[in-house]
């Protein structure tokens, strides 16, 4: 499969798709490169600022990315149910201009959900990591 298909199925559209690339996705784990968070018009800034802990929707649509390579292959819709262990561990790491990279890795997966872990970086530092519980089913274009 052409690894940006799966970008094509996502649910979020327009600037809130905050993936640009799909770099590699094996059977547990995707590595993606976001859009360009430094303009002032990336979606996830609240008055002009980016806060790190709002990322955790960067990792939350690298997770929902693997879930369609790898799991269920159609478009899909998706809810992020729940958060946990989310902490920010480098937030001065945004101020480098570095394209950011989302990695999720998948921790489970049936037919009521899947939780993953992630980690948001800028170069080699992580600014955010945490888990993600997803509830997601492939729907019709």
């Amino acid at each position: 499969m052409n690894l940006q298909h799966a970008l094509e199925r996502m649910p979020q559209k327009g600037p809130m798709l905050l993936i640009e690339q799909v770099v590699s996705a094996d059977a547990s784990d995707i590595h993606c490169i976001a859009c360009d968070h430094t303009s002032a018009d990336y979606p996830l800034r609240l008055d002009g600022r980016l806060m790190p802990v709002s990322l955790v929707e960067l990792g939350a649509q690298a997770a929902a990315a693997h879930a369609s390579i790898i799991a269920i292959g159609d478009h899909h819709a998706g809810l992020l149910l729940a958060l946990h262990r989310v902490e920010v561990t480098n937030p001065g790491a945004l101020d480098s201009g570095e394209r950011l990279h989302a990695h999720a890795t998948q921790l489970h997966f049936d037919e009521g959900g899947a939780r993953y872990s992630f980690t948001v970086t800028a170069g080699e530092r992580a600014i955010l990591t945490g888990q993600a519980m997803l509830k997601m089913e492939a729907v019709t274009p």
